[in-house]
């Protein structure tokens, strides 16, 4: 079985984003397949931080640091490779999430991805790709 993996590239490797579930949030809010959150008026999730497998969640501070996220989904038991990268010329970064997708039951398996970058520059877009891998 392959092995998880966080983050590589431009994600902060100790940071672990996930929701607030302390804080209720509408039930009605879309939920759309990514999210490039930069601010906490876009922060509509209430994403939180940890650093270092720390117990604290904490707010995040979105003049230093911005979220990404794309829901990808594999088979019984799937793996996520994250990895965001800068590209100076094109002036982008490239979201690729590698899918290693295990068993051959129903695609039931599920990652929102959130991962914690540097922010975003301003003139700066994201892709998203994903890509699939299936093995016994």
């Amino acid at each position: 079985m392959p092995k998880q993996v966080i983050g590589t590239g431009e994600i902060i490797p100790d940071a672990k984003v996930v929701f607030d579930v302390s804080v209720p949030t509408d039930i009605n809010l879309p939920t759309p397949k990514e999210m490039i959150i930069t601010s906490d008026s876009l922060n509509i999730y209430n994403a939180m931080v940890r650093f270092d497998n720390g117990t604290t969640y904490n707010p995040i501070d979105f003049s230093q640091y911005t979220v990404l996220a794309h829901y990808t989904s594999g088979g019984c038991y799937a793996v996520f490779e994250r990895k965001v990268t800068k590209n100076f010329e094109k002036q982008k970064y490239i979201y690729k999430i590698k899918v290693i997708i295990c068993g051959t039951c129903q695609r039931n398996w599920g990652s929102e991805n959130w991962v914690l970058i540097p922010k975003i520059e301003e003139n700066y877009t994201v892709d998203f790709i994903v890509e699939e891998e299936w093995r016994k």
